[in-house]
Formats: C-alpha cells, sequence, structure tokens
C-alpha cells in the first residue's frame, strides 16, 4: 500500500509537493521524484494521511536506507527559511553537498587520518586566558553566547583549543567556523597539533568527493571538528557540544547570492536548539554583537594584552597631500628599507587588485569602461587585457583614444600588479610575494605562498583584504596600508566601521613576537577623528561613539532591515515593479515599518541589468517579519514579476 509523504524540492516556489510511495521512507530521505518534466532530488519533510490534491505522482526511487538529514537539522533548516523568507526546497539544497543534491550515495570514500602527533602546550594560560577559558567551562552544558574580545595576538586560539579538548573529552563534536578559505589550513594545523581527533575542513577548495566525506564523517559523528567557511554552519552533527566564530565580525559570514543567509547569525539560533555555548571571537568585534553585551544578551570576556612578551605595533600616519601621486611615500620606503635590512618581513596592504583602476586618455579625459556595467575596466599588465571585475567582461586596450584619436592613453591609481612592479625598482635584490584573487586561483596556491612566508626569510608581501584577517607570521616586523581614503568618503553607512576594523586586523599583522613592531598608514585626511582611535587602539570607544550615532539615527542594530532588489534589462520594469512592489506592501497597513525607495543601486548596471533597491525598516523586528510573510503570499498578484529577477534580503549589509 502507498503513503502520501511531502517532500522539498529544490525549486524557487514556497511550497512543498505531496507525492505516493510504495517504499518504505522516514523523513530525511532522499527521494527521486518527477517534477514536470524532469526527474528531480527531493527531501522527504513528513509523512501524511491525506492530500488536498486528488492525482499524485509517485516516487520513483528512494536513495537512502537511513536518514540524511535528521530532527535537529530539519528543525534548524525550517527556522532559517521562516526567518530569511527563503523556500524551503533551496535552503535545503544550500545545506547539502552537491554529490547529494545530484543523487549519488551517501557514502564516504576516504576517511580522514587521526593527527599523526598531538603535544600539550608547554606552556601556561595568562590570567586574562584562563579567566575567560573558566567563564565559558561553567557554561559548557548549556546555550550561552560569549564573545572572547581580544587584541590581535592575545591568544584567542588558545583559548578556543583548552574548551575543545574539555568538549572531546565529553565525548561531543566541536563546530569551527572562518570567513576564508586562507584561514583554514593555519586554524587545522593549530587543532591538528594539539586534539586527537578526525578533524575535516568544508568549504569551496575542497573536491566534491572530499566535501562529502567530510560532511558524512560530521553526521555520523566520526569527526570531532568541522572547521570550515560559512556554508559548514549547515553540517549535521549529531553529538555539537560547541560552536566557534573566528573574526565574528567580518563580513565574509554574510552569503550574497541564493540563499542570503549569515552564518554568524544562525550559529546562535543553531547553539540554542542544540542548548550549548557559542564562542565569538575578535579584536574588533561588530556593533550587532556589541549591542548584544549591552542588552545582556551575550557576555564579553577580554583579552587586552598580547600572549607572550609582544606588544602591540607603534602606529603612525604618513601624510600624502604632499607626495603627488606617488603611491609609495618617502618616509615609508626608507621605514621598509630599515626593516628589512635587519631581517625582518614588511607586508603592504592595498584592497584592489589588477595593475590599475583606471585607463585613461591624458588630453580629452576618455577612460575605458565596462559597456554592460556602470563601472571602469581595470588594466590587468600581465595579460595584457582591461577587465570588468563585476561581469568579467574583458578586451585588449586601446592604442588610441576612441574619442580624440590621439595616442595619449595611460593608467591612474593602483593595485596590487602596479604595486608588486613599483616595489621592483626600489627592492631589486627583496622577494615580493602577491596575495590576491589573481595569484590564489590555483588549489593549494595560497598555502604555498604561506609557506613562504612562514620560514621567516626576507620579503615583502603584498595583499588584499585576504591578508587581514587572523593570519600570524611571526617574522612580520612592519605593515604600511595604502589607499584607505575611499572608506572615509563612502555613502555605506557602515563604511566607518568597516574601515576601522580593517585598520585594527591589517596592523595586527605586525610585530607578534617580543619585538615591538610598527604600522604606517597613508592618507590624505590624517585629521580624521578615526586615526585618533586607531593610533591609540581604542576601538571599543570608537564602536561606542558609532553605537550613540546609529541608535540616534534608528539605524542597525537599533532597527532591522529587509532589502528587495529587482534587476532587468530594460531599466524601466526594474523601477516599476518596485513602484508596484511599494503599493503593495503599503495595503497590508503595517505602519511601524518605513518604506524607502525604489533607488538606483550604488553600481545601477550591471551585466546589462539594471538594479534597484527597496529598503524595508523596523524597530520592531516582528512587525517587518509579518510584513514580509505577508508580501511571500500575495506576490503573484504583482503583474510585472515574469519581466523582472529580484530577491529579498533579510538583514543586508550592503
Amino acid at each position: 500500500m502507498s503513503s502520501i509523504i511531502e517532500v522539498a524540492i529544490p525549486v524557487p516556489l514556497n511550497k512543498t509537493f505531496d507525492y505516493l510511495s510504495s517504499q518504505e521512507v522516514v523523513v530525511g530521505m532522499r527521494v527521486k521524484v518527477p517534477f514536470g518534466r524532469k526527474k528531480v532530488i527531493g527531501i522527504v519533510l513528513a509523512q501524511k494521511n491525506k492530500s488536498i490534491f486528488d492525482k499524485l505522482k509517485s516516487v520513483e526511487e528512494v536513495l537512502d536506507d537511513v536518514a540524511i538529514l535528521d530532527a535537529s537539522i530539519l528543525d534548524f533548516l525550517s527556522w532559517s527559511t521562516n526567518y530569511y523568507h527563503h523556500p524551503i526546497g533551496e535552503v535545503i539544497s544550500t545545506a547539502l553537498p552537491r554529490n547529494l543534491r545530484i543523487g549519488k550515495k551517501a557514502v564516504i570514500t576516504k576517511m580522514n587520518r587521526l593527527p599523526i602527533k598531538t603535544s600539550d602546550p608547554n606552556f601556561k594560560t595568562t590570567d586574562e586566558q584562563q579567566l575567560a577559558i573558566d567563564k565559558i567551562s561553567a557554561s559548557l552544558n548549556e546555550y550561552h553566547g560569549f564573545l572572547l574580545h581580544g587584541v590581535t595576538g592575545s591568544g584567542k586560539t588558545e583559548v578556543y583549543l583548552r574548551i575543545a579538548q574539555t568538549i572531546l573529552d565529553q565525548g561531543k563534536q566541536i563546530l569551527v567556523l572562518v570567513p576564508e578559505i586562507g584561514l583554514t589550513p593555519q586554524m587545522i594545523a593549530h587543532f591538528e597539533s594539539r586534539l586527537k581527533t578526525n578533524i575535516v575542513s568544508i568549504h569551496s577548495q575542497r573536491n566534491e568527493t572530499q566535501k562529502l566525506d567530510a560532511y558524512l564523517m560530521a553526521k555520523d559523528a566520526i569527526a570531532g571538528v568541522v572547521l570550515g567557511t560559512r556554508s559548514a554552519i549547515f553540517t549535521p552533527m549529531p553529538n555539537l557540544g560547541l560552536i566557534i566564530i573566528d573574526e565574528e565580525h567580518d563580513s565574509s559570514f554574510k552569503q550574497q547570492s541564493g540563499f542570503r543567509y549569515c552564518a554568524r547569525d544562525l550559529c546562535f539560533v543553531r547553539a540554542k536548539q542544540a542548548n550549548v555555548p557559542v564562542i565569538l571571537g575578535t579584536a574588533t568585534p561588530s556593533l550587532e554583537i556589541l549591542k548584544n553585551v549591552i542588552d545582556k544578551k551575550i557576555t564579553r570576556l577580554t583579552l587586552t594584552k598580547r600572549a607572550g612578551n609582544a606588544i602591540l605595533p607603534k602606529v603612525n600616519l604618513i601624510n600624502m597631500r604632499a607626495e603627488a601621486g606617488n603611491v609609495l611615500s618617502v618616509m615609508l620606503i626608507a621605514k621598509m628599507k630599515q626593516y628589512l635590512s635587519n631581517g625582518k618581513q614588511v607586508m603592504l596592504f592595498i584592497n584592489r587588485r589588477g595593475y590599475a583602476p583606471i585607463y585613461f586618455c591624458t588630453q580629452c579625459g576618455w577612460k575605458s569602461e565596462c559597456g554592460h556595467c556602470d563601472s571602469s575596466m581595470i588594466y590587468h599588465r600581465h595579460i595584457n587585457r582591461l577587465k570588468c571585475h563585476h561581469c568579467n567582461n574583458e578586451k585588449i586596450p586601446e592604442q588610441t583614444c576612441p574619442d580624440c584619436g590621439e595616442q595619449s592613453l595611460e593608467v591612474l591609481g593602483y593595485g596590487t600588479q602596479r604595486l608588486e612592479e613599483t616595489l621592483s625598482s626600489y627592492f631589486a635584490n627583496t622577494p615580493i610575494i602577491r596575495i590576491d584573487r589573481d595569484t590564489t586561483r590555483r588549489k593549494k596556491s595560497f598555502e604555498q605562498h604561506l609557506e613562504k612566508i612562514n620560514s621567516g626569510d626576507p620579503c615583502i608581501i603584498v595583499g588584499t583584504q585576504m591578508l587581514a584577517k587572523g593570519h600570524d607570521f611571526s617574522n612580520l616586523a612592519m605593515v604600511g596600508i595604502l589607499d584607505i581614503d575611499g572608506g572615509l568618503l563612502s555613502s555605506n553607512f557602515r563604511a566607518t566601521e568597516y574601515l576601522a576594523q580593517l585598520l585594527i586586523q591589517v596592523s595586527g599583522r605586525a610585530g607578534r613576537n617580543e619585538q615591538q613592531g610598527e604600522v604606517a598608514i597613508q592618507t590624505r585626511y590624517i585629521e580624521h577623528p578615526i586615526f585618533n582611535y586607531v593610533l591609540s587602539n581604542r576601538y571599543t570607544q570608537f564602536a561606542s561613539t558609532l553605537l550613540k550615532q546609529r541608535a540616534q539615527a534608528k539605524m542597525p542594530p537599533f532597527s532591522h532591515q529587509a532589502l528587495i532588489c529587482a534587476n532587468a534589462k530594460v531599466k524601466q520594469n526594474a523601477q516599476d515593479f518596485l513602484q508596484e512592489m511599494v503599493s503593495l506592501l503599503k495595503s497590508f497597513n503595517i505602519n511601524s515599518v518605513e518604506i524607502w525607495g525604489p533607488t538606483a543601486n550604488v553600481i545601477e548596471k550591471k551585466s546589462n541589468y539594471y538594479y534597484f533597491n527597496l529598503y524595508l525598516q523596523s524597530v520592531d523586528r516582528k512587525s517587518l517579519h509579518q510584513m514580509l510573510s505577508t508580501l511571500s503570499q500575495y506576490t503573484n498578484t504583482l503583474t510585472l514579476k515574469n519581466k523582472v529577477r529580484w530577491y529579498l534580503d533579510v538583514d543586508p549589509i550592503e
């Protein structure tokens, strides 16, 4: 006899589908079912006595012997679906490795080996570290949030490791999230050197077989530690005992396409459902987390001193107004020579890859722009191409100006490539290691770069934001920060928060051993108040002033936002669709929600589509979500819905 089952299918529809099954199935299993003209893989969500539909199609194949998703992870995914107002089938699809999504067998191909050699630490924890360990240890069997607020180099990882060992001794599992793939090898090395357990990593540079193996080892409780980037938050862990989020302030924890979740925020939900503690480590806490501390929702633990005998670096400002377009000031070059001659390493941070951001005509002012986007083409000299970093369009540079016909085309500004070339003229005999998205595309290339740096040999490291987070380079004595003035002039209300975090994080890479390091920040705005806080390492005070400003303006984290973005090849369609959406939202009569827009996106045109935004904001989170839930019931009434692409982003960061 056939039974009726409810199945979630990965389609952009806010509903599930009923099927008949002649085989015995349980909730959480994968099934292959007919859907339209296709066969798709779905997840069984429930068994039902009856369906509102008369004619039901039958399941073609049951793919699992046991549930691939247990009740706890399904509850977590269901909560995520409701909060982010995203279709359940797509949310579940995001949570599964690709091999499970396409119907491959759920079997482990290659078991991770236990660490070859582990050792106990040969040093004592500092008083501050021990206090943090004791406070967290008192709440190991209950839900509690801890902000581990430690200056760069204060030994937050040591606190993680000591707590992790206690959790493992209880036979439980640990989930560790890091913001960037580049931090996973370093963190895994720390954990493998100390913890005698299977440690698996989950991130986009693992191949599909490795991802599936890691997922199943976690699901079967073979792995004691799961370490990964944001998507690892969805890994099933039946014996979950602790969640750690390293560099919690980092915007990389927010997914910016498809299902737009924030892994940091979801950690609290998952920890609460599992009744386990969550530790958030950072030197520069986000304003959202600091507000939770003020509201006594989480406990703040501080590490005010660097571990060992290391001291914080001295920070200097270099006024660039007199440097007439030079990327490197005379003072910075002199400082670099001094440190390199003493056998030390120097790092230069510039948050722009490519050779130069502008290719222009010196006669008439023409500049090369992308034909598909509202953005300049970036010159990449090593391949002699102009590339758009938004749509990946590329072309050979013009030889003569298209407007005036003169052969007067030059580049303006600096990216990592041009900086590397400029450095070669000043430091001909010094190795230069450039780390950006272009030099780390190949598998293991990032690890190879880090290996050279960790050898300790004198070198100049040139990098983008990839280098700002959590890396510990023992012989790095000096950091130069270039071209950051754009962050002071941004229209994004979060820009100064992000810039302060970036400056302190990048500065924190310097002088992490017994000798004091140095940081030089080049700017044309040395009077800006942000530098007073950065120079004296007073991030908390700076964050407090930002919180007061946000409270007065009723901006996040003192209010809650949602973004509705529409894009279309016909500009008017995107605007008109959102105007229609405004009329619909106003008809709900939820007056506590403000509606702003539609307004053009900062970059209005990308890949031949015009982008327009609508912002919803309310100090009452329930009212905002009530409006979004009501909206989902009426989107089919929007007459222009088939002429645009649109998405909803709850708690946007852009």
